[in-house]
């Protein structure tokens, strides 16, 4: 391996539960990586978006794009936002941005999971082909996610610290943790998560908006790439 070429980030959010008391029926962390040195133009690119889209909403820099909100049933209003979210991946594309997702269903679930638990399984997983990611192209990589509550951030960040380091991957151990209302960057992660959730759920709607999500990948199709674990590279990555 020669000299490091760069840093390489993912973003990441959730959606849903694993509490079985919560109605959705999946949890999935999701998101994309982005060279480290795009994500200006990236978040430029996004508020560009949200302005051409939505301009009534005003400076779009200053509110939160929420995937609730975006896929609300209403036929004709969904109709334009889903334009609007196909904007998004073709943002993707061009940036040269990998899409991850890491999902549990919950359908499949025997014994109720605790947060904790059922995210750091996510994480893993998401670090462990994110690695693959990074290796091929000589890069570091580091997961931003947004942040959900401090003692589960601080847990989930130092397992998954000791999970990075004991198998010398190509990232910064620790999770690094951000405000959704201040990056555009999450907040794409979080459309990504959510469509990756409502599909598992059944939502026929915007299966060709997934499958658009999931084809947005910087790494070589028809190269076959293994882990350090020897799985198969994913970037949908089911873990239960």
């Amino acid at each position: 391996m020669g000299e490091n070429r760069g840093t390489r980030v993912l973003f990441l959010d959730d959606s849903g539960k694993p509490s079985f008391n919560d109605p959705t029926q999946a949890v999935v962390v999701g998101g994309f990586s982005v060279r480290t040195e795009r994500v200006p133009r990236l978040s430029r690119n996004i508020i560009g978006a949200k302005t051409r889209y939505f301009s009534a909403r005003g400076d779009a820099s200053s509110w939160e794009l929420k995937t609730r909100g975006l896929l609300r049933s209403n036929r004709l209003r969904r109709t334009r936002r889903l334009s609007f979210a196909m904007e998004i991946v073709r943002i993707l594309e061009r940036l040269s941005c990998t899409v991850y997702t890491a999902s549990i269903d919950k359908r499949r679930v025997f014994h109720e999971m605790e947060p904790e638990a059922a995210m750091l399984l996510q994480l893993r997983g998401l670090s462990e082909h994110f690695a693959v990611e990074c290796a091929l192209n000589n890069e570091i990589g580091l997961l931003v996610s947004d942040w959900s509550g401090k003692r589960l951030d601080a847990m989930v960040s130092r397992n998954l610290a000791r999970f990075n380091s004991r198998n010398e991957l190509p990232l910064h151990p620790s999770v690094y943790f951000s405000d959704s209302v201040s990056s555009q960057a999450i907040q794409v992660a979080d459309l990504v998560a959510g469509v990756r959730r409502r599909v598992l759920e059944g939502d026929r709607q915007i299966q060709d908006l997934a499958a658009a999500f999931g084809e947005v990948r910087s790494l070589p199709q028809e190269v076959e790439l293994r882990t350090h674990t020897g799985k198969r590279f994913s970037t949908a990555i089911q873990i239960i």
